[in-house]
């Protein structure tokens, strides 16, 4: 992290120790230290402080952490993204899986609970599309590359050379829609067969 050399450096210029600059900002200076050697980064009240106090801007003070900034950032979207897909693909396999069960064994009851399941994976299933629009990208390939970091601005290059295809959303349904009706076709040959 780029921001402990230039607190170092900014402090040193001011002729002033660790102690002193705790004491000017509000924090211990085992916190400026911290920062200094690039185990913790500060926080925005006192990156303003920082900065008032040496006559400098927080745009300054962070420059060169924008792109540290924004890998973190791209890393915590692909992991929530990840999380819910995986989410979504566990709950719609277990409501299949449920359903089927239940219809053959004839529990209702159990029935009710596997379609209760599968709502929640369609649920998953719009926050996972919503999470798609927000990052702006648009297909599995694109879901994998940001998972993998490629970054946001690379995923559109690479999208403008490849355009096509339908909407996330229209795949999400037509794929709830062709699980619900593979399950049902399973159901009603196991009731034929059994």
């Amino acid at each position: 992290m780029e921001i402990g050399n230039t607190i170092r450096s900014l402090r040193a210029e001011a002729g002033i120790s660790q102690e002193e600059l705790a004491e000017r900002i509000f924090v211990s200076r085992q916190t400026i230290s911290n920062w200094e050697n690039g185990k913790f980064y500060p926080d925005v009240q006192s990156l303003a402080l920082i900065a008032e106090l040496f006559s400098v801007s927080i745009d300054s003070l962070v420059k060169g952490d924008l792109p540290m900034m924004e890998s973190k950032i791209v890393q915590e979207d692909a992991k929530r993204l990840k999380r819910n897909a995986v989410f979504y693909g566990v709950l719609i396999t277990v409501s299949i899986i449920v359903m089927t069960v239940s219809f053959l064994s004839e529990n209702w009851l159990a029935l009710g609970s596997g379609v209760v399941v599968y709502a929640l994976a369609i649920c998953f299933a719009f926050i996972v599309d919503n999470d798609k629009k927000r990052l702006e990208v648009r297909t599995y390939r694109e879901i994998k590359a940001l998972c993998d970091g490629v970054s946001i601005e690379e995923i559109k290059a690479q999208r403008e050379n490849q355009q096509g295809g339908r909407g996330v959303m229209w795949k999400v349904f037509l794929g709830g829609v062709v699980g619900a009706v593979v399950a049902a076709a399973v159901v009603f040959v196991a009731t034929l067969l059994g």
